[in-house]
């Protein structure tokens, strides 16, 4: 059932186990303070990805859902952690609960990849950022290109869009260099989508 919600948020497990995660407090410069905190502080599950390595957004993402079943609408940790249980009054109904879990599947559904090349080299999104939940918004094709545009796929490098020449902007991958260009009227990432999708179609006519 669990790796059955992991997969309808489109977080891709590979399974779903018993297992604990901890992430790491980071200093300023980015180092290690040699603390750390619960990815899954009520789930005894973790998620593990597709090459076979612990999936920690998506560990924390349903241990979040497990914490909106169990504690209701109000935010799991600070409630244990202050009252040690439900305080009354909390309570959330069933029929709500369910509501409110089917829309953060729909809502963690992160962007469809957007193909950039005939050879197969894709854009993923921007990790979303996560501050108090894993519940978190995803990028969609109506936003907008801005000037770090997401992550080429297996390469892993950033992607970064640039103005190329009078009529036409690029992104170029941070770490192998891919270069594409499309036109600079292009806005956002539906548009950018639409129009690679139409150079490939007349390529391969």
């Amino acid at each position: 059932m669990f790796f059955e919600i992991v997969s309808a948020a489109g977080l891709n497990p590979k399974k779903v186990t018993l297992g604990r995660l901890v992430g790491n407090y980071l200093d300023q410069d980015g180092s290690k303070t040699g603390e750390n905190y619960p990815i899954n502080g009520l789930s005894p599950f973790k998620v593990v990805n597709q090459e076979g390595n612990d999936h920690y957004f998506a560990t924390g993402w349903l241990d979040d859902a497990m914490c909106r079943v169990v504690f209701g609408g109000i935010k799991q940790s600070a409630t244990r952690a202050v009252y040690g249980f439900l305080p009354e009054g909390k309570e959330e109904p069933f029929k709500e609960t369910v509501e409110a879990i089917r829309l953060e599947i729909e809502r963690s559904i992160p962007l469809n990849p957007i193909r950039l090349t005939t050879e197969g080299d894709m854009l993923e999104e921007y990790p979303p950022s996560v501050n108090n939940s894993w519940f978190v918004n995803h990028t969609r094709d109506n936003n907008e290109l801005r000037d770090c545009v997401g992550i080429h796929k297996y390469c892993g490098g950033w992607i970064d869009r640039h103005r190329a020449t009078t009529t036409r902007d690029a992104v170029v991958c941070r770490a192998c260099h891919l270069r594409v260009l499309f036109p600079k009227e292009v806005k956002t990432y539906g548009e950018l989508r639409q129009v690679l999708a139409r150079q490939f179609a007349s390529v391969s006519v």
